[in-house]
């Protein structure tokens, strides 16, 4: 399901939050049950659905500027108005220096790779969120660590997915941390889709392996199917029920060998 950014704020302001205020519904866009979740934090609204094949995602900081408006009012420019990045913080630190991140990342089986140097994993105080960063250390997404608000936010350019581990076969999932458990399987990189449609980036950055196996839940089948069909390369596709980044390292190889 694609819903440009205004179509979803013209529906979400009927929504009434008072600031530092949030809430747990069900997507008004696509009807998954209680997957949808919208805050308001310092006069920004901000909202999610974790729905692999919803879209709904977005954060609108208050009224615009004279030039937005003109430019809105024109429909020109929507890309650069309607979805700005958001910056990596500038203010980061080590995950050693908070306990509740390093405890988080082995509650996902993501601590291996972080300590094995696969992938940047940061914490950003400002925001209390542990961050997985691209190769490039262009961009980063966030894992909430406050209990509140969306879950997952994304900072700076990902349109190249979060990549984690060294091999010739990548393995293409939902989020960072599933990407990292997955790393942990003998030649095989996890790469992370990031809840977003296939980007001529990320498909540009897959070319470079041998072999690409896709897994994704059940919700995001159809996204799989149409991946297949977008990616000139041998690929393979696996629907499953099970979070890949609560799985043992048993568990991810036999579903990989399964497939494979």
């Amino acid at each position: 399901m694609d819903i440009s950014y205004r179509d979803q704020w013209q529906i979400l302001q009927s929504i009434n939050l008072t600031d530092g205020e949030h809430k747990s519904i069900d997507c008004p866009f696509c009807g998954g049950r209680r997957k949808f979740s919208i805050s308001k934090v310092d006069g920004k609204t901000l909202w999610n659905c974790y729905r692999a094949s919803c879209n709904a995602k977005g954060i609108n900081s208050g009224p615009r500027s004279i030039e937005e408006a003109r430019a809105y009012m024109a429909g020109k420019n929507k890309t650069s108005i309607e979805r700005k990045t958001t910056p990596i913080p500038a203010m980061t630190t080590s995950i050693n220096n908070y306990p509740k991140a390093i405890e988080y990342l082995k509650s996902v089986n993501s601590y291996e790779a972080y300590e094995k140097g696969s992938i940047m994993v940061r914490y950003a105080p400002g925001e209390n969120r542990v961050l997985f960063y691209t190769r490039d250390k262009e961009g980063a997404v966030g894992r909430n660590m406050k209990g509140y608000g969306p879950k997952w936010w994304t900072y700076g350019d990902t349109t190249s997915g979060v990549h984690v581990g060294r091999g010739t076969t990548a393995v293409l999932v939902e989020d960072a941390a599933s990407a990292c458990a997955v790393s942990r399987c003998n030649n095989t990189v996890g790469v992370a889709l990031l809840g977003t449609n296939l980007t001529k980036n990320l498909t540009k950055s897959l070319k470079i392996y041998k072999n690409l196996i896709i897994i994704l839940d059940n919700d995001a089948k159809q996204k799989a199917m149409s991946m297949l069909r977008g990616l000139d390369m041998p690929s393979t596709m696996r629907i499953t029920k099970s979070d890949l980044k609560l799985l043992s390292l048993q568990e991810i190889e036999g579903l990989i060998h399964e497939i494979t």
